[in-house]
């Protein structure tokens, strides 16, 4: 039962985190989804919509609606590999990494608020409990056997 609680804590504060960003982003008119596409080829020169899905957990329709939407606004530039019309390697304009700094800025200003909730010691305390309870999910979650029941 204690960990069907946190669990549930845990995703509200998930979705607390996620709203928040929503919002702080929101008057730079891109959305976190967007943010997170612009982060990613951030760390990389060029990507793949399909990298990107996996990335951000969306499946590769939902991202591609994403990219289109990115395109319209010029954050992205798509380039066809190597003749192949359905794959497309994806890099940040100017305009994207301009939007990018600019959206860096307000959810830094976002998480300095959020800092003043928990002293710097809670937080290491709060990340190191994280931390152990994901590893023991792994860890109990790689030795599940699912079975199925049996028909009377």
């Amino acid at each position: 039962m204690k960990f069907q609680k946190t669990g549930y804590t845990i995703k509200q504060v998930q979705q607390q985190i996620h709203t928040a960003m929503e919002d702080a982003l929101r008057p730079l008119s891109l959305s976190l989804s967007q943010y997170n596409v612009l982060k990613s080829l951030e760390a990389s020169v060029l990507v793949t919509g399909a990298e990107l899905a996996r990335k951000a957990f969306v499946t590769p329709q939902t991202m591609h609606t994403i990219l289109m939407t990115m395109e319209r606004k010029e954050l992205i530039a798509k380039a066809t590999i190597s003749g192949n019309t359905k794959s497309f390697n994806i890099s940040s304009t100017d305009k994207g990494k301009i939007a990018l700094k600019n959206a860096d800025q307000a959810l830094a200003t976002l998480f300095e608020q959020a800092n003043t909730s928990l002293t710097s010691k809670e937080y290491n305390e709060l990340e190191h409990l994280l931390k152990k309870l994901s590893s023991g999910l792994k860890a109990s979650h790689s030795g599940l056997e699912y079975k199925q029941s049996e028909p009377n």
